[in-house]
């Protein structure tokens, strides 16, 4: 549940942010994973909250693909933005 999860500093500027969520998704796809596809949306709050909670999480992966979504809200629940991305997957080792 995103109100367990710990209030982490947030950018002030929508670059951050983004560089932010791109992290997270990535470290939440995997190691060796490579972005096909990024969808970012930005919410009211951001640029107006300095501290927020950040949850990654995958949706659904194949044995090429990682399906992940992001999150990152204010304290009080107001949306700072949210993502979607598709991640190529390292070939499984023999």
């Amino acid at each position: 549940m995103a109100e367990d999860l710990p209030l982490s500093p947030v950018p002030e500027d929508p670059a951050g942010v983004a560089a932010l969520i791109q992290a997270s998704l990535s470290a939440a796809a995997g190691e060796g994973v490579r972005p096909v596809s990024l969808s970012l949306d930005f919410g009211p709050a951001c640029g107006a909250v300095r501290e927020g909670r950040l949850e990654a999480w995958i949706d659904r992966q194949t044995r090429s693909l990682a399906f992940v979504r992001a999150r990152l809200a204010a304290a009080d629940g107001r949306l700072v933005a949210a993502a979607s991305a598709v991640f190529s997957r390292p070939p499984a080792k023999a």
